[in-house]
Formats: structure tokens, sequence, C-alpha cells
């Protein structure tokens, strides 16, 4: 058995395939089931992460994969004190 790849328009299916030989002894080919549309988060992705956890695999990692922490401002006490103060409505009673 092999998977096969087939496509219909624009879009492209993936199909479970048994190779076999016919009374004559020719080798034929016949499908046994269709699988799925292949596309990103298609009915084979879903098969396949099912699959993985019947096997006992971890989930692979989620679309934050190449996500990196690199940098961030402080938030001191000057910037939160003037924050407060401006969320409080303070800053229109000083310009009156």
């Amino acid at each position: 058995m092999f998977i096969k790849v087939t496509q219909s328009g624009n879009r492209r299916y993936a199909q479970l395939v048994e190779s076999f030989r016919n009374e004559e002894g020719k080798p034929r080919q016949r499908t046994v089931c269709t699988l799925g549309r292949l596309e990103a988060g298609g009915e084979v992705d879903t098969l396949i992460a099912s699959l993985r956890r019947a096997q006992g695999v971890a989930p692979a990692a989620s679309t934050l994969e190449g996500l990196r922490f690199t940098d961030s401002r402080h938030a001191g006490d000057v910037w939160a004190l003037s924050e407060l103060w401006r969320c409080l409505g303070f800053d229109d009673l000083a310009s009156s």
C-alpha cells in the first residue's frame, strides 16, 4: 500500500492505494480509500495528528514554534504613575 496524490480541478487529494496482480498476473492498482484534501489544516492533517496520538507521539509544535522573546520596554514607576494619573483624569484637573 502507498499514498497517491490525485488532482481534481485545483484541489489535491490523498488516497490510500493498494497494488495487486489480476488473474492474468498483470500489475494493477485499486484505491482503498480517499484520505481527504491536501491543504493546510485539512482532513489529512487531522488524520496525521490522530495517528501520531494513537502512536503515543507528542503533538507537533504549534505555529508559534519560531517565536522568541527579543526585548521589551521597561515599565518604570514614573510611566506607571503617569498612566494612572491620566486614566483617573487628573491631567484635566491640572489644565483648568
